[in-house]
């Protein structure tokens, strides 16, 4: 490319040069034809002291840029370099606001050429990046970047990342680059010019790489052939016990496919479980241990009885993450390993898959919103690159994920015969895979989709692997219940618009006007404006309810639960009265456009419009907010709870409605496991006190009598891992919950200065995790320690923080324990600071305890005891991830020793030393654990 391009990097003091912040190193290199050709750097004195944590960040001392030219004495060099160039920067806006602010002090005339933004750029040039800071891009791109937040160093790697960059926007098609190109003129960067460049050098190419084809001027990969496993006679007739033995032992196909692999006798002997349920039509239930190696432990015998049986074996799991490492990682290196003809594939939901044919329309549609923009430029850069058009490959800004919400397939327009996509869907290119594969892959909640709506998903399928069993049962209680949200109708109102803005409300009414019979648009525009008011009104008045009913306010997430027998209060008729309107607003909506619908396709005879299907889409997303309100409000419904959950110091609107059965085990039994003729599920987590009678009971498997393995783990623990209870610890029910606070942070505190390395801390509630986080981090003694909770940022960015610093302090609630693997170095303490009990007024909690009880069971030692020890045992699995790890787990909660169902809580560990003594002595064994793990 001719283009010169100066990428310019600045430490600062702060971040804003209009109230005083200064320049306190600087540095630029200079790009033509894709090489870096010059380079400049130098300190800046900024005239002020440096703030100390702009010196922790940056390693840049005040001293040191005491003798530093100021801005003044570089700034006819800075202004030079900028000349008739593109000034390039990652977060282009910050860099330049204060390059422009210092050239405006020294009198000097402003930069004011074109601008790009590497992170804007990284975003559209590589869509599947796991994140666009300038560290990870650097890692994923393989550039070395060895002083992060120093001037210098952060230019250098930004003038690599845009060498990455331009060298990928070359390569791409000249239609994706002229699609850009429009685009680009709401883009922060000015890249018209150069994309116009580039589109030009490619249509000096004539012709286009050989793995992309250009179809209605877009180009998208080429789609590979769907068809699978065309000879399988190469499959071995060996009995199973004798192919898993070959296959698995030390000196074994898989030995020498599979890095540090060593035979596990735990891990045959789980194969021989799973295959011994499918060979006997069993149901059965397997809890494999930490390091068993789960995962080949029932791909292996699946994989064996699919291609010996001719029957296409289902494995479900409760995360897409750990579908997308059995696919990346064991299915390819089980392939080699096994030397079989077998296939694997990836089925989920509909709106996981793009429609072809609405981005293409959506593509060319006029556009002001800054996220669709940069959604479409992605979205057109990844067609060249995926091969399944699976969103879950994508890293959309939050408001790409609403256009998502419009671009994925739907049956009836992107299965429809006059779809010209319809050979290149992904959607049914995925289905067909998975219809021809020997083993699908799905996830809990689709699988219980296909059960409830009879979809020929499961067609021919008998045999099924529920992996993370321990969540099936919750996965069928949300899918079989129902929610309603302020967000429900308030998209569907904002996606309407009114009669006087460009949206789909007005475009429909065009299409109708042109069949003189547009009248029916007035009414639906005053009642679409209503309808907005009320739906504000009515969840508004949820929150306000919620809150005036709750008895503790110190948690963000409040729940209530209500039912139509016992809530007469004048403030619940006034919530009803309003959710009655909402419903008669809704009833009219339906009415009007169902008419609409039975007289424009009478007159249309079958000719279709994309905003009129989207109308008609709205009008089916009414229809089920309509069923939903009626159910939860003005429907009494035996075995269902219902409840409305609320943030509190969230937005006033912020409340959702729900319900859900009490129990799922009559419809899981009927529904699920009675069409099955072998249902293996199998986790870490699914015995209680020993036995599997708590799951069974709560799957509905009991008239099935399912076979039971509990296969422990090959870890040795007594080695590994010691349990210590402070003896001395208070007792919440003695002290203030400030006191509380108080002991948590000062145990917390001693046991990291004498642990040293990363601890997680696990609480149950999010206000006492708060309150501890606030305690440590005004704890100097910590000092060095990162010290980070939950609620400052989403979970990937957390743990990945929490992974990166040799000291830390992670305070976690829910999420954290469970799911997340620490492995190593990465986690060698683990506090749990309380019992993990769910609340007594949690809706779920409440009233399967009221059901138990009316059964004449003890609801505590049938429901809330199990539930607790299962959560339990999965925080603790937290700890040792693998043969070599080595961990401290702290149970500050005295419940575990005193009361006569803490037994339960102990016993479920592995065979570990449990050490209960003062603080203090557990302090010197602290000392001595740590000596003996280096």
């Amino acid at each position: 490319m001719k283009q010169r391009f100066v990428v310019v990097d600045v430490e600062t003091t702060g971040n804003s040069p209009k109230k005083g912040d200064r320049i306190i190193q600087l540095a630029a290199v200079v790009i033509e034809e894709g090489k870096i050709i010059e380079r400049f750097s130098s300190f800046v004195n900024p005239k002020k002291k440096i703030p100390s944590f702009i010196e922790q960040l940056t390693g840049i001392t005040t001293e040191m840029v005491e003798d530093a030219p100021a801005f003044k004495e570089i700034a006819e060099k800075v202004s030079s370099l900028l000349d008739d160039a593109y000034f390039v920067a990652h977060n282009v806006h910050f860099d330049l606001s204060f390059i422009q602010e210092e050239l405006n002090r020294c009198g000097i005339q402003m930069f004011t050429g074109p601008i790009l933004d590497t992170v804007e750029l990284s975003r559209i040039v590589f869509p599947s990046a796991d994140s666009y800071k300038l560290s990870e891009l650097c890692r994923d791109l393989g550039i070395q970047h060895k002083n992060p937040h120093r001037a210098d160093s952060d230019a250098e790697v930004t003038g690599e990342l845009l060498i990455h960059i331009l060298s990928r926007l070359s390569s791409l098609p000249s239609v994706t680059l002229h699609s850009l190109k429009r685009l680009s003129a709401s883009f922060i960067s000015d890249a018209e010019e150069m994309l116009e460049e580039l589109e030009t050098m490619s249509e000096l190419r004539l012709k286009e790489a050989l793995d992309i084809e250009v179809y209605r001027s877009v180009a998208v990969r080429k789609m590979a052939d769907t068809k699978q496993n065309p000879d399988q006679s190469g499959t071995e007739k060996l009995p199973f016990h004798a192919f898993a033995e070959k296959l698995m032992n030390e000196n074994g196909s898989v030995a020498a496919h599979f890095v540090q692999y060593e035979k596990r006798s735990e891990q045959v002997n789980m194969m021989k479980s799973v295959y011994q349920s499918f060979a006997s039509h069993q149901h059965s239930l397997i809890e494999a241990g930490t390091g068993t190696g789960k995962t080949l432990g029932y791909l292996v015998p699946a994989v064996y009885y699919a291609l010996t049986e001719k029957k296409r074996v289902l494995i479900s799991t409760y995360t897409t993450a750990l579908q997308q490492q059995v696919m990346e990682k064991e299915y390819p290196l089980l392939k080699q390993a096994a030397g079989l003809p077998f296939s694997m594939a990836v089925l989920k939901g509909r709106s996981h898959y793009l429609c072809l044919r609405k981005f293409e329309k959506y593509l060319n549609e006029e556009d002001m919103n800054y996220d669709n923009l940069l959604t479409k430029a992605q979205l057109l850069i990844w067609l060249t690159e995926t091969e399944t058009g699976d969103v879950d490959e994508l890293n959309l800004p939050s408001g790409g994920k609403l256009l998502w919400q419009r671009l994925h397939y739907d049956p009836k327009l992107s299965g429809s015969a006059s779809n010209p996509w319809k050979e290149r869907c992904f959607y049914t290119r995925a289905y067909k895979r998975a219809n021809q594969a020997d083993v699908i892959m799905t996830n809990h909640s689709l699988l219980l989709s296909a059960v409830s709506s009879s979809s020929d998903m499961l067609e021919g399928i008998e045999e099924v692997v529920i992996d993370e069993a321990h969540h099936f049962e919750r996965t069928a209680s949300e899918h079989l219940g129902k929610r309603i949200h302020y967000l429900t109708l308030q998209a569907l109102t904002n996606q309407l618009g009114n009669l006087y803005t460009d949206g789909l409300l007005r475009k429909t009414q065009q299409l109708f006007s042109k069949k003189k019979w547009s009248e029916p648009f007035l009414e639906i525009d005053a009642i679409l404006k209503q309808l907005a008011e009320d739906n504000q009104l009515l969840f508004t008045t949820l929150h306000s309810y919620v809150l005036q009913n709750q008895k503790d306010s110190s948690s963000n997430r409040i729940a209530c639960r209500f039912s139509h027998d016992e809530k007469k209060s004048r403030k619940w008729l006034a919530i009803l009265e309003l959710a009655a309107r909402v419903k008669f607003q809704l009833h009219d909506m339906m009415s009007i456009m169902n008419k609409q619908k039975g007289v424009f396709s009478r007159l249309e005879e079958g000719e279709e419009s994309f905003d009129l299907y989207e109308y008609w889409e709205v009008l089916d997303r009414f229809k089920a907010a309509y069923d939903s309100l009626d159910s939860l409000f003005f429907k009494d419904s035996p075995g269902e709870v219902k409840w409305i959950e609320i943030e509190s110091r969230g937005a006033r609107n912020a409340v959702s409605v729900y319900s859900q059965p009490v129990s799922v085990s009559d419809q899981l039994a009927d529904g699920f496991f009675a069409s099955m003729k072998s249902a293996v599920l199998t986790s870490a987590t699914l015995t209680v006190n020993g036995t599997f009678d708590y799951m069974i009971s709560e799957l509905g498997l009991s008239d099935f009598y399912p076979s039971v393995r509990k296969i422990d783990s090959p870890f040795d623990y007594k080695k590994q891992a010691m349990l210590m209870i402070p003896s001395d610890f208070p007792s919440v029910q003695h002290v203030t919950l400030d006191e509380y606070t108080e002991a948590i942070a000062g145990r917390v505190s001693e046991i990291a200065k004498a642990a040293s390395g990363k601890l997680l801390i696990l609480f149950n509630a999010y206000d006492m995790l708060k309150k501890t986080q606030q305690l440590l981090k005004n704890d100097q003694s910590l000092d060095d320690f990162v010290i980070m909770g939950q609620g400052g940022g989403s979970i990937t960015k957390l743990t990945k923080n929490f992974r990166q610093f040799e000291k830390a302090i992670l305070l976690g609630t829910s999420t954290f324990w469970e799911g997340m693997d620490f492995p190593g170095d990465e986690l060698t303490t683990l506090v749990i600071v309380r019992l993990p009990f769910s609340p007594p007024d949690d809706p779920r909690t409440a009233a399967k305890c009221e059901q138990l009880t009316k059964e004449g069971k003890n609801a505590f030692y049938h429901y809330s005891l199990p539930e607790a020890v299962l959560k339990f045992k999965q925080g603790f699995g937290r700890l040792i991830r693998t043969e070599n790890d080595k961990g401290l787990l702290f149970v500050f909660d005295k419940r575990i020793i005193e009361a006569k169902y803490g037994r339960h809580f102990i016993d479920s560990l592995p065979d570990i030393e449990v050490s209960v003594e003062p603080m203090a002595r557990l302090h010197k064994k602290i000392a001595g654990w740590k000596n003996s793990r280096t």
